[in-house]
């Protein structure tokens, strides 16, 4: 019976303890909350080209988040989401970006909950990169000191293209891209082992049938989230999500790097995790190396990514235009997990040109 007791004291005890651990750990939680980027929304109505002769017009309503004073910053980050709502996964950035005086635009593209309409019509690379500058151009963001693209994921390589791209207009003040967790030049495995299904997916959204959307919305709200792995709000926003499936650029991405090569004073960091749950580590090497096999860094943990940014320092201001980065223990989403080393990059890419203009 007194063994007994002592069993249950015992027991008791433990579970208080972990009563109170789990209060210790809720409190922590609570002391590294971070705001919620969706209420610094702000509207504006944006009409860009699209079609395969990009010959017709499309407007839609844009929610864009806008964090910054344009008067008082070194520079303008304007960041591309992968998949619809997923600008709320640079709020990790925020604050850093404040200390730093850089402004801070995030966007999303049309078909998601954040952008009304170009459902149908604006999933190819052509057209999204079509909105997003028509976007920039409204936001009048040719007038800025110095601007950075940055894309994760999916908008990884529609921040290459669209670098690529304006970088051939002196009109436009940009000095760099940064591609996070961006895919490689083949389909990854995050579509791969999946690509018969998203095709014929994406053969029923394309129909535009409202019967067959009653049925199909709950299916990919399912896909989308449980299968692929990625939240999404709705079925309607995981149908604009599979859409961009379909028309990834991959091995079409070398010639943007290519061009690139051509432009020095255009820096580019090309950063990926190891463990990413949707690209292969060695697929993002290979997109690496092809930037160059000089200024590589591998980070496996904070002292690591230290010492790594006062090279890369040293690199930018001695001249060199591309910096890669794996991080071996990281997955999918090194702007949640190391924001304050992206954000210490498009710092070091503002200040290097300011240098140079000096």
């Amino acid at each position: 019976m007194l063994a007994t007791r002592n069993i249950l004291t015992r027991n008791r005890i433990i579970i208080f303890r972990n009563i109170a651990s789990i209060q210790i750990r809720k409190k922590s939680a609570r002391s590294t909350t971070y705001f919620d980027l969706n209420e610094y929304m702000k509207v504006i109505n944006v009409t860009y080209k699209t079609g395969e002769a990009m010959d017709r017009f499309t407007t839609v309503e844009s929610k864009y988040v806008d964090i910054g004073d344009p008067a008082g910053t070194k520079g303008t980050v304007v960041t591309l989401s992968g998949s619809p709502g997923t600008h709320n996964d640079f709020k990790y950035m925020k604050l850093l970006f404040e200390q730093k005086k850089i402004r801070m635009i995030s966007t999303n593209y049309p078909g998601s909950e954040f952008v009304s309409g170009g459902l149908h019509n604006s999933y190819t690379n052509k057209d999204r990169n079509s909105y997003m500058k028509s976007l920039m151009e409204k936001l009048e963001l040719k007038n800025v000191n110095k601007l950075v693209i940055m894309g994760h994921s999916r908008g990884g390589e529609n921040a290459l293209q669209m670098t690529s791209e304006l970088s051939d207009d002196s009109n436009w003040p940009l000095v760099g891209a940064v591609m996070i967790n961006s895919p490689g030049f083949a389909p990854h495995k995050g579509i791969s082992k999946r690509m018969g299904a998203i095709n014929f997916i994406i053969s029923l959204i394309k129909r535009h049938n409202p019967t067959i959307n009653m049925i199909l919305h709950p299916i990919l709200h399912w896909f989308y989230n449980d299968v692929i792995g990625l939240r999404v709000s709705h079925g309607k926003v995981a149908a604009a999500a599979i859409l961009p499936m379909q028309t990834f650029a991959f091995d079409e991405q070398k010639l943007n790097i290519d061009d690139l090569k051509n432009k020095p004073n255009v820096r580019v960091f090309y950063g990926y995790g190891s463990k990413d749950f949707l690209i292969d580590e060695h697929q993002s090497e290979e997109v690496a190396m092809y930037f160059s096999n000089k200024n590589h860094y591998i980070i496996k943990n904070k002292d690591d990514a230290e010492k790594a940014k006062q090279k890369i320092q040293e690199n930018i201001k001695s001249g060199d235009q591309f910096i890669t980065a794996n991080f071996t223990n990281e997955g999918h989403f090194l702007q949640k997990t190391y924001p304050e080393f992206i954000v210490d990059v498009v710092n070091v890419f503002f200040d290097a040109d300011t240098d140079r203009e000096k």
